[in-house]
């Protein structure tokens, strides 16, 4: 399932905020990031009850990307975070914000994720996956962050590529660790094997009753389990691992439809085309060219224009 991981592009902003502060972004759906290098603020999340409360150190994925809000104290005030930026624009990668209390320093950012293919792993974590930096049981937390510190602050060429690619790894190590803690039925034992002999074997004529006859269980106890474990059915999976795949060697191979269409499955060019533009929302031929024009950027996030109301 990790994977299957597959990020495509970190967007993000350094900010230096002084107290009070408060910001707020629309939900969008992308998973979300936010590494609290120095100070403390309070992260507020759509449809979860009570504010989380973050210290330096600490590192936080919202992975299906919710509308949320970040403040120095539960009282600040809050401003939409596009308004913030397009009033005072960062200068050299760097927001400033706020008042002239004490101070907080944050990487805030989104990763563009092949939904497709992430959404049984982003299913199964937390709305908030969290990793204290205060705790010590993340050894790996603390160099990266120290990486994190001397890259944003160099200004040296690269930096901002460096910092993503730094970003990528504290994703997949946030994922990896919300996955070790989550509940058992995301290791189910027989649902693990179907799910790998489906990645293995993507062109086969799969079939519930054939993968359930593979993994020795019954058809209906696959197909519940299957959904409780990675939130959709069994066929449903195995379209979007074809998918994924057939996007894959669009971008990183030069093999034809055709060719492409048989290795996932696939009885024609025509058929994958209908497929792949209903999950992925563009024909082939233009996921092609723009996965080959693709770059990772650094630039400033932007949350898209949301209803005057964050205050």
């Amino acid at each position: 399932m990790l994977r299957t991981l597959r990020i495509r592009t970190t967007v993000f902003c350094r900010s230096d905020f002084g107290a009070p502060w408060g910001f707020a972004v629309k939900a969008h759906g992308r998973a979300a990031f936010h590494i609290l290098l120095e100070g403390s603020c309070w992260l507020e999340v759509d449809g979860v009850s009570e504010p989380v409360r973050l210290e330096a150190g600490d590192v936080v994925v919202l992975p299906r990307g919710p509308g949320h809000r970040l403040r120095s104290e539960k009282s600040a005030r809050v401003e939409w975070l596009d308004d913030i930026l397009e009033r005072t624009p960062p200068a050299e990668g760097k927001l400033t914000y706020g008042g002239g209390g004490v101070p907080t320093d944050l990487v805030c950012g989104v990763f563009a994720i092949e939904q497709n293919e992430a959404v049984p792993v982003l299913k199964s974590i937390p709305s908030i996956a969290l990793v204290r930096g205060s705790e010590g049981r993340a050894s790996w937390l603390g160099p990266l962050l120290d990486l994190v510190k001397a890259e944003v602050d160099s200004f040296e060429p690269g930096a901002d590529s460096v910092v993503a690619r730094i970003a990528d790894v504290l994703l997949l190590q946030v994922v990896r660790g919300s996955l070790q803690a989550g509940n058992g039925h995301v290791f189910d034992s027989q649902v693990g094997t179907a799910m790998r002999l489906m990645r293995e074997q993507p062109q086969r004529a799969w079939t519930v009753d054939a993968l359930a006859r593979t993994v020795a269980a019954s058809r209906t106890s696959l197909a519940d389990r299957f959904r409780n474990a990675t939130g959709m059915p069994p066929m449903r999976y195995l379209t979007r691992l074809r998918i994924a795949f057939a996007a894959r060697q669009l971008s990183g191979t030069n093999a034809s439809l055709a060719e492409i269409a048989e290795r996932v499955g696939y009885s024609s060019d025509a058929a994958l085309s209908k497929a792949f533009l209903r999950e992925m929302g563009s024909s082939p031929r233009s996921y092609r060219q723009a996965a080959r024009s693709g770059v990772v950027k650094a630039t400033p996030v932007k949350s898209g224009r949301p209803r005057r109301t964050a205050a």
